[in-house]
């Protein structure tokens, strides 16, 4: 029992202890505080019992024992048939006393676990959250959902709970144990070596086996997450093909591996039991046969025989929520290794930072200095050596072919990604990680395809705002700028209290774009960048609102990334990128003049 308790727990406790933050711990000790007086309670109905046979099966029994004579004296029993019913009431009340404070411990345990899987998925969000845009380009969002809303409840339900009941078990058996040998050595160590040492050696048999298959209902389950989120999140594109039985297949070939798991895992944890109680079943036998021939008289075998059937019927559940509890951590610890490297790990890596974060201000303009990047597992440089500079208050674009580095380049210029090489000034000050969130505060941005969640249209725009916190005047004006006012005010009855549903699946492309370039007007920002974000617009709407923006009485430095050149004809500076680097800039007359390069891109998009 003690290996079984030792290999299994010695790191799981430690790694446990550093992902649990104080409050967290305290209450994992008024847990582990409520176990051990359900386990005292427990063994003191126990220890009554043999009293209690003993007075049963001879009443003249308190001649024969100093500690029943007293304890008869001490209450002025009037007769051993009164001190016979005292002592089975007080037997029944013990019983009852530790059978209750069983149920609210289960109860404490249901209630922690459920917290604290909340809790953890809570802490593992802000972790996630924390993290730089880079490594969400290397994680799929779906294993990150997995970890956060699956798997934290498997280290509650099949971690932390179960070395609780290691733990409390252990005591139960041991302490069960040191009865037994007080009253009788050899029959003791013959029952315990029996059951405890057969449940070890299963366990020590199928712990590989527990981690294997604890690795491979992981990879499952975070398979199916995976394989469901895109045939949903694809729906579209997979009924146009007709292609529903492919991701039917992908789907239900995950889900199977997941299913087939379960059973092989089931039968580990209850397997044993049914062996454990043919060979319980047994040593009562042998017990019984033992003192027969030992004492030589069934009324005396009585008591001991009641306290080894009792003891055993206590023992045998606790050796097997033990060994169960063992193979759950076993099973689950691939789930404790990697939620300790998330909240733990990666924090020793990327302490916190306690300075606070640096204000900045732009009121001149934005300089890239020398500026390179290159992608994790990449060769080649995304961006080489690139220097630019942007005026306030300039509208200025990047065009380009495929691959040529304009994405990269916006998202450098956004704070999202920190070049591996050179620098980016706003005005004097260097864009370094204690002045990206206030950077960040001044820009406002539209992608291509435009992050909308299933809720008002009004929420939508005013993103993080509740109803009673939104200007609605304010809503009205952005609205009209990006042309999309009179669709919310004229065709739909509810306005801007419409739901959009999920990812705005009830608007057109062009609809979708107009919402985030109101989010982004809304939003009141200092620069604003635009990454083909009128992409899905007709060429009269798309003009309509370029002309807008222009018009747009803010001073705000807009930057543009298009493929229709007609939507950077009014640009300021419009840098031409080629394999990371530029290699013309100007306005759209100038390089119609001068650059070919240029002058086929417009050819080629008209």
């Amino acid at each position: 029992m003690t290996t079984l308790f030792t290999t299994t727990n010695s790191s799981t406790i430690k790694r446990l202890l550093q992902i649990f933050n104080r409050r967290e711990k305290i209450r994992f000790g008024k847990l582990f505080l409520g176990i051990l007086i359900t386990v005292f309670l427990e063994i003191i109905g126990l220890a009554s019992i043999l009293p209690f046979m003993e007075l049963v099966a001879n009443p003249q029994a308190i001649d024969n024992s100093i500690w029943l004579e007293r304890a008869y004296n001490f209450f002025n029993f009037e007769s051993r048939e009164q001190m016979l019913i005292a002592t089975g009431l007080g037997v029944v009340a013990l019983i009852g006393i530790s059978s209750a404070t069983s149920i609210a411990t289960t109860w404490m345990q249901y209630k922690y676990s459920w917290s604290t899987a909340h809790s953890l998925g809570m802490r593992l969000l802000q972790t996630y959250l924390k993290k730089p845009y880079k490594f969400y380009l290397t994680h799929n969002t779906t294993e990150l959902q997995t970890y956060i809303m699956g798997e934290v409840g498997s280290l509650t339900s099949g971690v932390i709970i179960p070395v609780i009941e290691i733990i409390s078990r252990s005591l139960v058996s041991i302490i069960i144990f040191a009865l037994l040998l007080l009253v009788d050595s050899k029959i003791a160590l013959v029952m315990f070596g029996s059951l405890g040492g057969a449940y070890l050696l299963i366990y020590l048999a199928r712990q590989g086996f527990l981690k294997r298959i604890g690795h491979h209902r992981i990879n499952m389950n975070m398979l199916r997450y995976k394989n469901l989120s895109e045939l949903l999140s694809g729906i579209k594109t997979v009924s146009v093909y007709n292609e529903q039985p492919y991701f039917y297949r992908r789907y239900e070939e995950a889900s199977r591996e997941f299913s087939d798991v379960q059973p092989k895992y089931n039968l580990v944890l209850s397997a044993p039991r049914y062996i454990l109680e043919f060979l319980a079943f047994g040593s009562i036998l042998a017990i019984t046969i033992y003192l027969l021939t030992t004492l030589g008289d069934i009324q005396s075998a009585i008591p001991r025989l009641t306290l080894y059937a009792v003891a055993g019927y206590r023992l045998l559940p606790a050796l097997q929520m033990a060994f169960s509890a063992a193979a759950k951590v076993r099973h689950n610890f691939p789930v404790l290794d990697r939620l300790h490297e998330d909240l733990v790990f990666s924090l020793q890596q990327s302490p916190v930072s306690r300075t606070a974060p640096e204000s900045i201000d732009f009121n001149e303009s934005i300089r890239l200095k020398n500026v390179s990047y290159t992608y994790e597992n990449n060769d080649h440089p995304v961006i080489k050596d690139l220097n630019l500079e942007i005026q306030k208050g300039q509208t200025v674009a990047f065009v380009g072919s495929t691959g040529s580095g304009k994405s990269t380049l916006i998202d450098m210029i956004a704070g999202l990604l920190v070049p591996g090489k050179g620098r980016i000034m706003i005005d004097h000050q260097l864009l370094q990680s204690g002045s990206i969130r206030a950077w960040q505060d001044l820009i406002a941005y539209v992608p291509q395809d435009v992050f909308l969640f299933d809720d008002t249209i009004a929420r939508n725009i005013a993103i993080g705002r509740e109803d009673e916190e939104i200007d609605f005047d304010r809503l009205e004006d952005v609205t009209r700028i990006a042309d999309i006012y009179d669709f919310i005010v004229q065709e739909q009855k509810q306005g801007f209290h419409t739901e959009i549903g999920e990812k705005g699946v009830r608007l057109s492309g062009g609809q979708r774009q107009r919402l985030g370039l109101a989010r982004a007007l809304y939003r009141q920002p200092e620069v604003l960048i635009l990454d083909e974000a009128t992409s899905a617009l007709d060429s009269i709407t798309e003009r309509g609102i370029i002309d807008a923006l222009i018009a747009f009485p803010a001073d705000i430095t807009t930057i543009i990334i298009a493929h229709r050149l007609s939507s950077v004809r009014h640009a300021d500076c419009i840098y031409v990128l080629e394999e990371g680097k530029v290699v013309a800039k100007g306005n759209y007359s100038t390089l119609m003049h001068t650059d070919d390069t240029f002058k086929n891109m417009v050819q080629l998009s008209s």
